[in-house]
């Protein structure tokens, strides 16, 4: 469980400097670590935050619900993947989410002044990684998709339904889930 537990510990190390070591505005803080930001990717060419963001929680109950989703279904994933091809699930749902964020802002103003923070397109890349298993490998993995299947549907509800929530963000990392399985199952690494 190393690559989880690393995960784990600079979203807690990042959570913990944001609200009780740093001594000024949180979302300042947050966007100096490297929250996503459309226009300091783009006119400052600060491609790092496609990465960064994800590591950054401000809020307590944010940071509970994707540390636990991603202790719960990390620790599931990097077992049956192995370290290397977990690695490629995690990263490749950070940079998809990612990547939809600045999509979303590059086509509508809407979404240009929107700062994204948070582990959920991580979570959201395991939620499509199951989908992807179920459905390409079936067997036992069809047996773990039924069993999320309700899990799946109440965190697309709550996506939906709540403003603050980045639709995109989520929509990003469940496809780089998809993705990053099929790209496994090519590879024949799963």
């Amino acid at each position: 469980m190393i690559v989880t537990n690393i995960i784990l510990i600079i979203c807690a190390g990042v959570f913990i400097y944001i609200n009780f070591v740093q001594q000024g505005d949180k979302m300042d803080c947050a966007l100096r670590l490297g929250a996503f930001y459309p226009p300091n990717v783009r006119e400052r060419k600060e491609y790092w935050r496609f990465m960064t963001c994800h590591f950054i929680h401000i809020d307590f109950l944010h940071f509970l619900m994707n540390a636990y989703a991603i202790y719960e279904l990390g620790k599931f994933f990097e077992y049956i993947l192995g370290t290397g091809s977990y690695l490629i699930l995690v990263v490749v749902s950070m940079l998809l989410s990612s990547l939809m964020c600045y999509s979303a802002a590059e086509i509508s103003s809407r979404y240009d002044w929107t700062v994204t923070i948070g582990a959920s397109g991580i979570v959201y890349g395991f939620f499509g990684a199951i989908c992807a298993l179920g459905f390409l490998v079936g067997g036992i993995y069809m047996n773990l998709l039924e069993q999320f299947l309700t899990v799946i549907f109440i965190n697309l509800l709550y996506t939906l339904f709540n403003p603050r929530i980045s639709k995109t963000g989520h929509l990003g990392g469940f496809i780089g889930g998809i993705l990053s399985i099929v790209i496994l199952l090519v590879l024949k690494l799963i």
